[in-house]
């Protein structure tokens, strides 16, 4: 005959999922009620045996006298990897703020970020480059006929935008260069620039990488 179902099963589960360290004995009991202190043993071996018979990732032991889930060796090695990449992803404050203007104001200069930015950009650049979020669009028209950004489908897919229209109104950021006018109010020196841009040399092109400029391939 089948043992009826014990409600304190999936507490315990819940309760050592959302811990992030071994959880004492004691502590647990407070939240599973009468006898849980007697009985907690016998119920983490039933959770562990019905895992096991699931073929779960992940088993209930015992650690520095509490107890915690912990992830099955054969796997550590891809969920490793796994998270690597996604921290991989991630971009910082300095790289969201520099997107944010060339998505704005492209094709934009180098000098443009960092006169908004207010700081060197050259290691944020290049390594959006690196990651394909922007890319060399040309050369500007002006003295010096500095390199152009604009982003890339790359940029578009990370953010899930179908197209640059999609992308928030300016009212509706906190973007780094917002200046109080006289009346109060915050400007944000984000608007289109007005800078065109010249086609790249052969050389030039190969650092060009499916830029995406006013929702236009290249």
């Amino acid at each position: 005959m089948k043992e009826p179902f014990d409600e304190r099963l999936p507490l315990l589960e819940a309760l050592l999922f959302v811990s992030d360290k071994p959880q004492l004995a004691n502590r647990l009991s407070q939240f599973l009620g009468k006898f849980a202190r007697r009985d907690l043993s016998e119920l983490i071996q039933q959770l562990n045996e019905s895992y096991a018979e699931e073929g779960r990732a992940f088993r209930i032991r015992e650690i520095a006298g509490g107890y915690q889930m912990y992830l099955m060796p054969t796997f550590t090695h891809a969920v490793e990897k796994f998270l690597t990449k996604q921290k991989e992803r991630r971009l910082s404050q300095a790289a969201l703020e520099s997107l944010s203007i060339i998505a704005y104001k492209q094709p934009v200069t180098k000098a443009d970020v960092e006169h908004v930015r207010g700081v060197n950009s050259d290691g944020v650049l290049a390594s959006l480059l690196e990651r394909r979020l922007v890319s060399i669009v040309g050369r500007s028209q002006k003295a010096g006929r500095a390199l152009l950004y604009g982003t890339t489908k790359d940029f578009l897919e990370y953010f899930g935008l179908k197209n640059l229209e999609e992308l928030p109104r300016l009212e509706e950021l906190a973007l780094p260069d917002e200046r109080p006018t006289a009346d109060g109010q915050v400007e944000l020196d984000l608007m289109a620039n007005e800078d065109s841009a010249t086609p790249l040399s052969a050389t030039e092109q190969d650092q060009v990488e499916d830029p995406v400029f006013d929702g236009q391939e290249f």
